[in-house]
């Protein structure tokens, strides 16, 4: 896989790694997924880009910064490389501060959705016959309180937030990076019937102090 391929992969989920190089600017994402009970389903993806890291990326020798897709040309190649995957609509467009992209896909496999949220680090695991889907969100990497301060000024009122129907009655369950169950993480998550809501902040997701999974059975 290529470098830039690699990168276009995990749109979502990959931005949790990425976010601490770009304080200077802002990024916001959400996820709808659906999940059927042979595998395959449907997911729409949203995501901000502030418009001043957009046009930085934009300019000659900076077009590696861009850490989402910020094209459908771009999201065309990530579904070529990914086998039962298509992509069924985009639309972009441009507010008075951010670019907003929105793209909505369809899955043949939990493999396909796997390989369109992962970011090299496993952090998007289904398992169909495990009745369950685990993400995993990685620690930061500076817990200093002047770093904390710059992150929730740079990211403010922008969140990550996702909505996941599974096949059955949903179930959540929180650990830490050692699986030891833990009732205390940032954001809200809330389970409806079979839909399970999460949002948090960016600023409190970027300073996780540990790893956290949710993971999420039916």
């Amino acid at each position: 896989m290529s470098g830039n391929n690699k990168r276009y992969g995990g749109f979502t989920l990959y931005i949790l790694t990425l976010i601490p190089v770009f304080l200077v600017s802002c990024i916001g994402a959400s996820s709808q997924i659906k999940i059927n009970g042979d595998g395959s389903g449907t997911i729409s993806q949203e995501y901000r880009i502030s418009l001043e890291l957009y046009n930085m990326g934009k300019t000659e020798g900076n077009e590696g910064m861009l850490p989402l897709p910020a094209g459908k040309e771009d999201l065309e190649r990530t579904v070529a490389r990914i086998p039962g995957l298509r992509m069924v609509s985009f639309s972009s467009r441009q507010d008075e501060k951010d670019l907003i992209v929105n793209a909505d896909f369809a899955f043949d496999s939990p493999e396909a959705l796997a390989a369109l949220m992962e970011n090299g680090d496993q952090q998007f695991q289904v398992d169909l016959k495990g009745k369950k889907i685990t993400l995993r969100f990685p620690a930061g990497e500076n817990s200093e309180p002047a770093f904390k301060e710059m992150i929730e000024s740079a990211f403010l009122g922008y969140n990550f937030s996702f909505s996941l129907s599974v096949p059955g009655p949903a179930k959540t369950a929180w650990f830490d990076g050692n699986g030891k169950s833990v009732q205390r993480y940032p954001g809200t998550c809330s389970v409806r019937n079979n839909t399970v809501d999460y949002t948090v902040s960016m600023g409190d997701l970027v300073y996780l102090d540990a790893p956290l999974d949710l993971e999420i059975g039916w």
